[in-house]
């Protein structure tokens, strides 16, 4: 198929448009054929019309038999019916995307009047032409000023602008002329083809199937239209609900945040974003695209039973204002506090898209804190003043060491161990780890070599050490002449348990080879290979509270209340590194490890690292974030955007109340800009605005490299995602949620706003 469709653009078979010039009367008796072609697959539902894959070459398939129709000419396109994957190519535009043409863009506007105005002003004040573009996902006028091949083009015209105080300026890039001539070839399964006259035409499921578009299965009929680039633009005509179903678990995965309280408030947000949106995109043919630049869409695929039933709980419902559905803006984790939408998007300022902390109240907070007792700490220290205590207690409560040891741990494992201790520790690990028990003469370990070579062979590692580790590679993982004079089955042992962290050189970076090592060391290299055999059967939880006797934990969708042992041994953390304490404060949403004892219940408690405070967010992976960029990388992100010659400086104006970068002053050696809201993220390249700028510079104080440390992802406006979660973990239900994040809200059915969710004709 692909090779046929190689042919064919190889062809250059530039066609003469084969259709009239549509007036908006046409075009609009085309769009009504569509709309009532997809009805048909959608019935009892308003349509939404998603943008899909666009490209010079789409592939189409379904299980059952579909059909191809032109909705400008009744009946089927070539084809009564369609089997198997079907080829649909842009025939007779030109090869290639278009040419662009960049533009310094100078102002935006909510409304068309205002950008026209400005743009009259300008044309007048600079003598040069401009033009006012709509930009669908801001749904906002841009003013846009100049043309040129390229950002260079444009030097004299910033420079101009600067001088007039100007500010904010951006250079655009969008395509220069729109394609003419170009139909739809079809190429069936059998690779026969037939050129079309057409310019769009609907794909229909047979009953009860789907549409599969570049493998990629959907609900509803798919149309594809020629776009203003000649390529082929796949439209997605899908019924409101149905859409949500691939739309929220895109969004808020219920894999990864299984809390149905934040899916609902996902769903009211991703419904009430689509009828506020609905034809944003409608010169293209579509109201929203597919992608996080409105929403992510995954089609069937992506859909899930939990946000299902989190749609079908809310079913119609939306978040209003003034009796109008709302600009449901929405991030992916705000770093603790969401942003007014005044200083990220001007133009789409509204008074329930403000700034809010992305956590509970203090007196919430204190509420929810619960405090887990256990056992008084006990350190267990290696010979060089190692921190071995984490390791040992968990060896303890598994059962390795024995009631005796573990009754007097610390002065236990301070002392050398015998053939006969080392050998019932092993044997006890080896069941714990399902291995072939120890059998035959016990090594006695009377120095770290023979110690090692005792543990490796014990516990089966023998052969690893043997197969996986060279000769060749010996002296290169542990670079200690001494080591080399080791026996050779020793030495192999030794380096072995070193290259997996099992071992380690003392303080002064020697390895202690000629005593005897004591029960601490013996426990560290035990507690590793353990953990490579999962040997210790951890669970892996987030804390939900404390009730019924014990802690509340969730794992996975379930929550499960876990009694806690007498004197559980607990283990708080700072950095990456775990210390033993006597109570330990947990709040809701912090994730912990937890090891039970033969009665159930909890004997071993840790926090799990990293911790990162109090934020309803902080389970994102990218709550915080460092990126580092080299001076020539910074100066390539800005001068895509902006043209102010070599950089020398970056400074933040000012501040939102989130702590975002809202206005920052870009200075180069052609002059300076200051770059506002949503832009300063763009230019920058990074997850979120809200960072800390650090420029490291040369003794010439030139810039050779900036490190950003900062939190979230996304622009950091309305409902935080993964902070929803975080209320919803904490008890909140979606609408708390959705109030929380849009304050001064009202929840409606859509009918009764008279939203209809059909696109505008």
């Amino acid at each position: 198929m692909k090779r046929l469709y190689r042919a064919l653009r190889a062809a250059a078979l530039v066609l003469p448009a084969l259709l009239p010039a549509r007036g908006p009367r046409a075009a609009d008796a085309v769009s009504d054929a569509v709309r009532a072609l997809a009805a048909k697959v959608n019935p009892g539902g308003d349509l939404v019309r998603v943008g899909l894959d666009a490209g010079h070459h789409l592939l189409l398939r379904s299980e059952a038999p579909y059909t191809i129709v032109d909705p400008a000419h009744p009946g089927a396109v070539w084809r009564s019916a369609y089997s198997g994957e079907t080829a649909l190519i842009a025939e007779g535009g030109p090869e290639g995307d278009p040419a662009s043409i960049f533009r310094v863009q100078v102002a935006a506007f909510t409304t068309q009047e205002a950008a026209e105005a400005e743009r009259a002003r300008l044309e007048k004040e600079f003598g040069v032409p401009a033009v006012v573009r709509f930009v669908p996902d801001r749904g906002s006028w841009r003013v846009r000023l100049g043309a040129a091949k390229d950002r260079n083009g444009l030097l004299t015209l910033l420079a101009k602008l600067r001088d007039a105080g100007r500010t904010g300026l951006w250079i655009a890039e969008e395509p220069e002329t729109a394609a003419q001539g170009v139909v739809v070839r079809i190429v069936d399964a059998s690779w026969a083809t037939m050129l079309t006259s057409s310019t769009r035409v609907v794909a229909l499921p047979a009953p009860g199937a789907v549409l599969h578009l570049e493998g990629k299965p959907y609900r509803g009929a798919i149309e594809i239209r020629v776009d203003a680039s000649g390529r082929l633009r796949a439209i997605d005509w899908v019924e409101m609900e149905s859409y949500l179903r691939g739309v929220v678990p895109s969004e808020l995965g219920p894999e990864v945040w299984p809390q149905v309280e934040a899916l609902k408030a996902q769903a009211v947000a991703a419904r009430t974003y689509t009828l506020a949106n609905l034809g944003q995109f409608d010169d293209d043919g579509y109201d929203i695209c597919a992608t996080p630049r409105c929403q992510a869409y995954g089609g069937v695929a992506a859909e899930h039973p939990l946000s299902d039933a989190a749609i079908q709980a809310t079913a119609g419902e939306i978040a209003t204002w003034q009796g109008k559905p709302i600009d449901a803006l929405y991030t992916a984790t705000c770093g603790g506090h969401t942003e007014d939408a005044k200083e990220i998007f001007p133009e789409q300022s509204a008074p329930y898209l403000r700034g809010v902390p992305c956590r509970a109240e203090a007196d919430v907070l204190a509420r929810e804190r619960v405090v887990v007792s256990g056992a008084a700490p006990v350190a267990v220290l290696g010979p060089g003043g190692e921190d071995l205590t984490r390791e040992a207690w968990l060896l303890a409560v598994a059962g390795v060491f024995g009631e005796t040891v573990t009754r007097h741990l610390p002065r236990e494992l301070a002392r050398p161990v015998g053939a006969g201790t080392l050998r019932s520790w092993t044997a006890a690990l080896a069941r714990r780890s399902g291995l072939p028990v120890p059998a035959g003469p016990a090594t006695e370990p009377n120095s770290l070599g023979a110690a090692a070579l005792a543990i490796v062979r014990d516990l089966g590692w023998d052969e690893r050490a043997r197969v996986l580790l060279p000769d060749a590679d010996l002296p290169a993982v542990v670079r200690d002449p001494k080591v080399a004079l080791l026996p050779a089955a020793e030495r192999r042992a030794l380096v072995y348990l070193a290259s997996q962290g099992a071992l380690h050189p003392g303080p002064d970076g020697r390895w202690p080879l000629e005593r005897a090592p004591d029960g601490a060391t013996i426990a560290a290299a035990l507690a590793r290979i353990a953990e490579a055999y999962d040997a210790f059967d951890l669970g892996e939880a987030t804390v939900a509270g404390m009730g019924g006797g014990g802690l509340t934990l969730l794992q996975g969708r379930s929550n499960l209340t876990v009694p806690l042992a007498r004197e559980p041994r607990l283990f708080t953390t700072a950095g990456s590194r775990a210390y033993p304490i006597a109570a330990l404060a947990l709040w809701p949403g912090d994730k912990v490890r937890y090891h039970r004892d033969a009665g159930g219940r909890i004997d071993f408690l840790e926090l799990r690292p990293p911790v990162k405070g109090l934020s309803d967010d902080r389970a994102a992976a990218v709550y915080v974030w460092e990126v580092r960029k080299s001076g020539r990388e910074l100066q390539e992100a800005v001068d895509k955007r902006v043209s102010v010659g070599t950089l020398r400086d970056l400074r933040v104006v000012r501040r939102g109340v989130s702590g975002r970068i809202v206005e920052l002053e870009v200075t180069g050696s052609a002059g300076s800009t200051v770059v506002k809201g949503f832009d300063v993220r763009n230019l920058l390249d990074l997850r979120e605005s809200l960072t800390v700028i650090e420029l490291q510079r040369d003794d010439q104080g030139r810039i050779v490299s900036a490190v950003f440390a900062g939190k979230g992802w996304g622009h950091g406006v309305g409902l935080c995602q993964v902070g929803a979660y975080g209320m919803a973990l904490r008890g909140a239900d979606y609408k708390t949620i959705l109030s929380h994040y849009y304050p001064g809200i009202v929840l409606a059915p859509a009918r009764t706003l008279g939203a209809t969710g059909g696109a505008p004709r």
